[in-house]
């Protein structure tokens, strides 16, 4: 008997699996295998770039067809993540994510000016968790039920500054022969996603928000298995 499709989705570094609590039942219920990985674990690893590429891919079985959907930040790893997984069978979704730059690290893909603010906030040696970078926590907005709210905060990582710091390497394999998707929810990555259909992924948009998974988890299910089908 042939194995089910697997669905995995990976989250942020900042942020946790939780993010995709809601939208998992659905792709299970439309027929796939739904890996959630949890990268806290590794988050201290001396190379967190090699131990989340690894841990994302323990739980995909060889050869079933695999779809790599990551979020925000996680937009960075995909290229590792396809490689471990391996196979010829890969499609690779960028969920309101960053795309991946290679040769370099998270603070040196940024402008000068951020990565000074970066830098400034991580004076102890990690960052402080995401949701406290800004004036006003941007949860309130995006998660107005306290509930959700909640259980996305709960356990959210303090990063180290070596994970900001960590050149990625360029990967191969897999990931150059993957069909690459890229799927814009909020106005603030309309300029990945442009980037991105410059990069000739196919490129999608909805007018939603940044968590719109943990919102209208309905949404971005049909949005990933519509465009899938495309």
């Amino acid at each position: 008997m042939p194995s089910l499709p697997t669905m995995l989705l990976v989250h942020s570094p900042l942020l946790t699996c939780a993010t995709w609590d809601a939208v998992r039942p659905w792709f299970a219920a439309a027929g796939w295998r739904v890996v959630v990985p949890d990268l806290r674990p590794v988050i201290d690893a001396p190379s967190f770039y090699a131990a989340a590429c690894a841990t994302a891919a323990a739980d995909v079985p060889a050869g079933a067809p695999t779809v790599i959907v990551g979020h925000s930040r996680a937009g960075a790893y995909l290229p590792g993540i396809a490689e471990a997984v391996g196979g010829d069978r890969l499609t690779v979704v960028f969920l309101d994510a960053r795309l991946p730059y290679p040769g370099t690290s998270w603070v040196g893909s940024m402008p000068p000016e951020r990565a000074a603010w970066l830098r400034r906030m991580a004076g102890s040696g990690r960052l402080p968790a995401w949701h406290t970078w800004f004036p006003e926590d941007p949860l309130d907005e995006l998660l107005p039920d306290p509930d959700q709210r909640r259980r996305v905060l709960d356990g959210m990582p303090e990063l180290p500054w070596r994970v900001v710091t960590e050149v990625l390497p360029a990967a191969g394999g897999a990931w150059e022969s993957a069909r690459r998707v890229y799927l814009q929810l909020s106005e603030a990555y309309r300029g990945t996603g442009d980037e991105a259909e410059e990069r000739g992924y196919l490129v999608r948009r909805r007018n939603a928000d940044h968590l719109a998974m943990v919102t209208r988890p309905g949404m971005v299910t049909e949005l990933v298995l519509a465009t899938l089908a495309d």
